[in-house]
């Protein structure tokens, strides 16, 4: 038992005496040094300008009218233009269709003849005017009287009765030659075919829609755009430029501020601002219903700061310089301009970009400048 002691005692002897030789004997312990230099940047100055208010928006180019081409009188179709067709487009006065003109040719010369006979009943009704007036007066000279001829003795009524006969007759030649007019039916104006449903043999009544035409002369874009941004133009508006939603590398194309129209109902706090376009579909490509971007430039102008797109961090933030410490900056963009992007000129005067800087580098650290 004594025996089992000692051994238990001679082994904890042992093992204190094998730690303290590890202790004396072992590598120093690791010692954190931190550095004194402070992080080193490189900075460049920050270029501003002022630059015109813009407001981008979008829309669709729409016809500034839409016209169903209807016929006024009914008839068989006898010949259609090969210009009537969807996706064509015609001219002013372009002759459409015409339906079958030999009723109406006949109803014109049947009035003609009617009022030729009108005509003739008062050149008659005139000549026994004038006989009745000379037999008065030789009754007059014979009986030595001045007794005021009765109207009816002189045909003065029949007289009044064949006018008024040859003037219903006149209108309705009018009637006549104005349907016998609209057997043709012609383009009011240059336009673009959009649909189009004639065929010869076509028996039409009035009213039947032959086509469906949009004009050419201009079109319109409706932007819907929020009342508070729409405030920039208050000023006035200096260009517009449309450019397709597909493509918007192309050459801008101009258009004309018509005007804004304020929607401040309950439900949308939206202005739609109308913009008017020049012979639209004369631009390649252009279509009506294609969708538009809208740049409008106006006349009023704003502090800028303009940023090289590649110092910009994820959240619109950028690294600037200013009191001897690094900072993570806010941007609000203007416009994207290639390699540079405006922004709000939200700096203060002694801001300055950073332009290089070490990784690692945390907002508010304090920095030291080595090259601009």
């Amino acid at each position: 038992m004594r025996r089992s002691r000692l051994s238990i005692l001679l082994t904890c002897c042992a093992g204190v005496v094998v730690c303290g030789l590890i202790l004396a004997t072992g590598p120093e312990p690791l010692e954190v040094s931190m550095p004194n230099a402070k992080p080193q940047v490189a900075i460049g100055a920050l270029a501003r300008a002022d630059v015109a208010n813009t407001v981008t928006a979008f829309g669709v180019l729409s016809p500034r009218q839409a016209l169903e081409l209807t016929t006024q009188v009914p008839g068989e179709i006898t010949w259609v233009s090969e210009n009537l067709e969807a996706g064509r487009q015609v001219a002013e006065g372009d002759l459409l269709l015409r339906i079958d003109e030999r009723d109406y040719a006949i109803a014109v010369a049947s009035a003609e003849a009617r009022y030729a006979q009108a005509q003739a009943t008062i050149d008659i009704e005139e000549g026994r005017s004038e006989i009745a007036r000379l037999e008065w007066s030789a009754w007059q000279a014979t009986h030595d009287e001045e007794t005021p001829a009765n109207p009816l003795a002189l045909r003065e009524p029949q007289r009044a009765e064949a006018v008024a006969r040859r003037k219903a007759i006149g209108a309705e030649l009018d009637r006549a030659k104005l349907a016998l007019q609209r057997t043709a039916i012609r383009a009011p104006w240059p336009a673009s075919v959009v649909d189009a449903d004639a065929i010869v043999g076509q028996v039409l009544s009035v009213g039947g829609v032959t086509a469906t035409l949009f004009p050419l002369d201009y079109a319109v874009v409706e932007l819907q755009v929020p009342v508070k941004t729409v405030r920039l133009l208050d000023a006035g508006v200096e260009r517009i430029e449309l450019r397709p939603v597909h493509d918007l590398g192309a050459t801008p194309v101009m258009g004309t501020f018509e005007g804004i129209v304020r929607n401040l109902t309950d439900d949308t706090r939206l202005a739609t601002v109308r913009v008017r376009i020049e012979a639209p579909l004369d631009h390649e490509g252009w279509a009506y219903g294609m969708h538009l971007e809208a740049k409008l430039v106006a006349k009023e102008q704003r502090a800028v700061a303009l940023v090289p797109t590649d110092l910009i961090v994820s959240g619109n933030l950028i690294w600037i310089y200013r009191d001897g410490r690094a900072e993570l900056h806010q941007l609000y963009p203007v416009e994207n301009q290639g390699q540079k992007v405006s922004v709000e000129d939200n700096f203060q005067a002694n801001a300055a970009l950073i332009l290089e800087r070490p990784i690692g580098l945390f907002d508010g650290a304090e920095v030291d400048v080595v090259g601009s």
